[in-house]
């Protein structure tokens, strides 16, 4: 990440992301996905240029036992999954190229033996930009970690993905700003409603690196700014609905001083797995 101070700020540019602040039905995914093509033709419609989903959508979050009790891998891989290339993500893409539009869209991912909670992004071609699968499931969920923190061009900006857990360890949102992600999406589906869980959370990340980010679940959707400012927000635990908000990328982006001020040689404690507790 030796570059990042030598980048310069990019031209303002701005654009509207329509979020699903929507509970998605139990196991149902042909119900969720009609549910998903209605609310994604209305943000269309009303100027969005990328639409998110909370976190598997899909499915209703079904690989959690903490909220699918009985839940097992197998049934999970057998009854709850889909490919990447599989039929209903198909119709996501060729959506994303009729209404076109960059849609992130989340789901229970069977990738060979292997269980991910995974978001797909598409772009407004209806090619697969690329996916991100969760890096931190909790114990006691069913999916496998994903390896990864990868950050996307698009033609909105550089995107980076955390999902719900992901967000907590603060060393994710910082390697994807190092990376040069301008603003980080964030679907989620947790149950938790304090504000420190979610508002506060996501108002520091966005403060401490410089970035937008857009947060998404069930229940709260929101837009903070690279100042930790909530700029749009939809919140409510019994209407489904569209939030619309406007992300901003301008000269505050990486412009914080505990982004841009950094003694890495003092980090190397990071990198100690032993060291979590001292």
């Amino acid at each position: 990440a030796s570059d990042v101070y030598k980048r310069q700020p990019a031209a303002r540019t701005e654009f509207t992301v329509a979020a699903l602040k929507v509970m998605p039905a139990l196991g149902d995914s042909a119900a969720n996905y009609e549910r998903f093509e209605t609310f994604a033709r209305q943000a269309a419609a009303g100027g969005a240029q990328l639409v998110v989903t909370p976190e598997c959508y899909l499915d209703g979050y079904m690989g959690s036992p903490k909220f699918r009790p009985g839940m097992t891998r197998e049934r999970m891989l057998q009854a709850h999954t889909e490919a990447i290339d599989g039929t209903t993500l198909r119709k996501v893409a060729a959506l994303a190229r009729e209404l076109k539009l960059h849609i992130l869209f989340g789901f229970s991912e069977r990738r060979g033996d292997g269980l991910f909670n995974t978001v797909a992004l598409f772009g407004p071609d209806g090619a697969l930009v690329g996916r991100y699968s969760k890096s931190h499931p909790l114990p006691g969920e069913l999916y496998d970690a994903g390896g990864e923190l990868p950050v996307f061009d698009t033609a909105l900006g550089r995107m980076g993905i955390l999902i719900c857990f992901d967000r907590q360890p603060p060393e994710n949102a910082r390697i994807l700003a190092l990376k040069g992600a301008q603003f980080i999406v964030v679907p989620a589906y947790g149950k938790v409603r304090e504000p420190m869980d979610e508002d506060v959370l996501m108002q520091s990340r966005a403060h401490e690196n410089g970035v937008c980010i857009v947060y998404v679940s069930q229940h709260n959707a929101f837009v903070a700014d690279p100042d930790g400012v909530i700029t749009d927000q939809a919140r409510s635990d019994t209407r489904d609905m569209l939030m619309f908000g406007r992300v901003v990328l301008d000269e505050r982006i990486h412009n914080r001083s505990s982004y841009r001020v950094r003694h890495p040689e003092l980090y190397r404690p990071l990198l100690d797995s032993t060291a979590a507790g001292k």
